[in-house]
């Protein structure tokens, strides 16, 4: 199994850092396993829905290259871990623009009807 682990805080000496590795450390030593860790803050992902992701969303434009490269590392993890901090009662604006940009019309879901999200089983630790 391969898990991917997206860590959502700005600060790495945080507990949601500390909860990402230690997470990624269990899995690791649980046997036969791997794991990637996608710090999306020191990575500096935008997490701007903008144009560009607006004209993907209507199928318009292709999916800008940044959320290309997010989508893969989904594509090759087995699992997709969620860890973060909850400010005021949800995620991080952060993680949030992530999800909004990432999961996308096309590739997470079809935009019709009887559209449903078609990729990992997905965990969340906060």
């Amino acid at each position: 199994m391969h898990a991917l682990i997206v860590i959502s805080h700005s600060d790495p000496q945080s507990l949601t850092h500390a909860i990402g590795r230690s997470f990624a450390e269990g899995i690791t030593a649980s046997g036969d396993h791997s794991v990637e860790i996608a710090d999306i803050a020191a990575e500096g992902f935008d997490p701007t829905f903008n144009q560009a992701d607006r004209s993907a969303y209507l199928l318009q434009k292709p999916v800008p290259s940044d959320v290309l490269r997010e989508q893969a590392r989904i594509d090759r993890a087995d699992a997709l871990v969620l860890v973060y901090p909850v400010n005021w009662w949800s995620f991080p604006g952060q993680l949030k623009g992530w999800i909004d940009r990432v999961f996308s019309n096309g590739w997470a879901y079809d935009e019709a009807p009887d559209g449903k999200l078609k990729r990992r089983r997905i965990s969340s630790k906060h």
